[in-house]
């Protein structure tokens, strides 16, 4: 159990593919939560004082402030994780505690991977997974993730996963407790389709991996390599990922713990999605947009947590809420009511994320994902540091499509951590 951020990209070596393939997403999930990739024999492992060094072969992919995960030592303190803070073409170093003897030695060789977050994969069927958190720190909530073809659905048609938040389970499909999104009017509108042909309804909250910005029935744009970004930690992830529509239009989808105000709060888990229940035909909304507002302030539509803050009844949505600074919804990394840069710091700005019930109560803050207070600042996937009230704390700049414009809104990750205990 390791409570370090982690954060990985479709660009790195080894990455795990999505394409439009059904298991794809599933597939993903599990090297990134559970598994890791990129592994690497090490050819070598010394130490230095307090800094060791692993020499591989060039092109190992490995990148400063990334996690690995180093296996195969007989010295106890070379293995585990550890947060990388030099590179060169053939070696990464990290620091490690106490004094090993140097060079490493070992039996079965030495290797070194990507970290995954440590999430644990409870239940699992075709194409389906249940996920969740080791931590005995979080209420280890369910994220039950159907990345199956639906029954009665046409292949060629938009692929996703259906996703849901569980209190329990006692197998990939039955579900015990409070779960969201839920409907007690019709209680299986997530999980079954219903209907037939064009008519049907193929789910309600949704992770896009392949599809186009009108109905399901218009495809899945093709086998090319989707984008996409994670940042977690072993109690939840933020993953940006495109569809495949409009080249590299990014939505943000969310698992995770929050940070609640309520003491002994047992249902605070956070889940995002496309929110989608409409028949496979139907074009209601503008995707990816009015399907998810991943950067609106405000804004419940796919954003669900299982009960409120009373801890009875049913599901409650939730909208972000940060620092109003322009007397009207906000859009982080879109709003222009403050420049870029900041006069009085020549920097960026950057606000927690609250979670306000729509009946109006603050239930708490996210951890990890800030609000971009300036229109754009910085390119997609930048690394920043030395923001104003954030000292010794390195952030990861994630833009997400808004509105058509493309991806012209999104948050700043902290991805130095902890973010929590």
């Amino acid at each position: 159990m390791s409570n370090k951020v982690k954060w990985m990209h479709s660009n790195m070596v080894g990455a795990p593919v999505l394409t439009n393939n059904w298991g794809s997403l599933t597939a993903m999930l599990d090297a990134l939560l559970v598994n890791g990739f990129n592994l690497k024999p090490v050819l070598a492992l010394t130490r230095n004082d307090a800094t060791a060094t692993a020499t591989m072969s060039s092109g190992h992919g490995f990148l400063v402030d990334q996690v690995v995960r180093i296996e195969g030592c007989e010295e106890p303190a070379y293995n585990g994780e550890f947060t990388i803070t030099a590179i060169t073409a053939n070696s990464i170093s990290f620091s490690v505690s106490g004094e090993p003897a140097s060079p490493a030695t070992t039996v079965l060789g030495i290797t070194a991977k990507i970290a995954p977050l440590g999430l644990e994969i409870a239940f699992t069927g075709e194409n389906k997974r249940t996920f969740r958190s080791p931590n005995p720190l979080s209420n280890r909530p369910f994220l039950r993730v159907d990345d199956s073809l639906p029954e009665g659905y046409t292949t060629t048609w938009a692929k996703f996963a259906r996703v849901t938040l569980a209190e329990d389970m006692v197998d990939v499909d039955t579900f015990v407790g409070a779960r969201a999104p839920f409907d007690p009017a019709n209680p299986n509108a997530n999980e079954l389709p219903s209907g037939s042909g064009t008519s049907m309804y193929s789910g309600w909250f949704k992770w896009y991996f392949a599809r186009n910005n009108t109905a399901e029935t218009y495809g899945d744009n093709g086998a090319d390599a989707r984008s996409w970004v994670l940042v977690g930690d072993d109690r939840g992830f933020f993953l940006a990922c495109a569809s495949g529509w409009g080249g590299d239009r990014r939505v943000l989808y969310t698992f995770t713990d929050f940070d609640s105000y309520k003491p002994g709060d047992n249902y605070a888990s956070f889940l995002t999605a496309s929110d989608r229940y409409h028949s496979v035909s139907a074009w209601p909304y503008s995707y990816p947009n009015q399907e998810s507002y991943s950067t609106h302030s405000l804004e419940t539509t796919g954003k669900v947590c299982m009960r409120e803050y009373t801890q009875v009844g049913g599901n409650v949505r939730m909208g972000l809420f940060s620092l109003n600074d322009g007397n009207n919804q906000n859009i982080s990394g879109r709003s222009g009511h403050i420049p870029f840069p900041n006069g009085p710091d020549y920097g960026l700005i950057l606000h927690p994320i609250y979670l306000r019930e729509t009946t109006g109560h603050m239930r708490g803050m996210l951890p990890g994902m800030y609000w971009i207070h300036q229109n754009q600042p910085y390119e997609h996937m930048t690394l920043i540091d030395q923001v104003l009230g954030y000292p010794g704390r390195k952030f990861l700049i994630v833009t997400l499509d808004y509105a058509h414009e493309g991806n012209t809104s999104g948050f700043a990750f902290d991805i130095t951590g902890p973010w929590r205990p």
